[in-house]
């Protein structure tokens, strides 16, 4: 049971939108909680937080691993040590919930889920480009992608062969090319007509969030992290 005395730290970034936080504040403030939002957790940051006096529960969403070190196995291991919960979901927290299970470390959300079942293996499913001044995504995460797919296919929408293309083609793109025009681009040169008029409004700007499994698998952990019992809304 999540104890309400304790303060929430969050490293997030572009799991969640700035137009999430006002809200999840709110949440806080109604359950007793204090939020505190931090940018996406590199080396070190557990450290302190683990030598740190004050009782804290911790969620990892996002973190840095290409322009400096990641959190380490061994800072996870000092925080659950000192005592403080830790539970990862969305992105680089998926990533090391699964790694640092066994270790205490507790994970959430569809991203984990398809990590821990082997389903998707690859760190690079998560990266994506984003703006340093608000954090807003600047290209499509291939997890993203796999679940947009995977909800086309469910609803009939999709055929198995025209989903197997569409996530080829969107594979051979670099997380750092995945924009949304170059992927509708893609799309277009490669994909039966019938499978973009499925794809291609789903990579309007007002459409991405709504398909946004890290944004949905974060805005889930933040909430269940609060002891909150409310919905997720697309």
């Amino acid at each position: 049971m999540t104890d309400t005395t304790t303060d929430l730290v969050v490293f997030t970034g572009p799991s969640l939108r700035a137009t999430d936080l006002p809200a999840l504040r709110d949440l806080a403030a109604r359950l007793g909680r204090r939020l505190q939002l931090r940018p996406p957790v590199r080396r070190l940051d557990l450290l302190d937080l683990a030598d740190s006096a004050a009782e804290t529960e911790v969620l990892m969403l996002d973190g840095e691993f290409g322009q400096r070190l990641a959190v380490s196995i061994a800072e996870v291991r000092a925080v659950l040590a000192a005592g403080q919960p830790l539970t990862g979901a969305s992105s680089m927290g998926a990533l090391r919930a699964v790694e640092c299970r066994t270790l205490g470390m507790r994970g959430s959300g569809w991203v984990f889920e398809q990590y821990l079942s082997g389903a998707v293996d690859s760190d690079g499913d998560v990266a994506l480009l984003y703006d340093p001044e608000d954090f807003t995504p600047v290209t499509i995460p291939l997890v993203n992608v796999r679940w947009l797919l995977a909800q086309k296919r469910g609803a009939g929408l999709l055929s198995p062969a025209a989903a197997g293309a569409a996530l080829r083609v969107a594979k051979g793109l670099h997380f750092r090319d995945r924009r949304p025009s170059v992927l509708l681009r893609r799309w277009r040169q490669e994909l039966p007509a019938d499978a973009v008029e499925v794809l291609g409004p789903e990579l309007a700007d007002e459409r991405r969030d709504g398909w946004d499994r890290k944004r949905l698998d974060g805005l889930q952990a933040v909430r269940a992290a609060l002891g909150a019992d409310e919905p997720v809304a697309a």
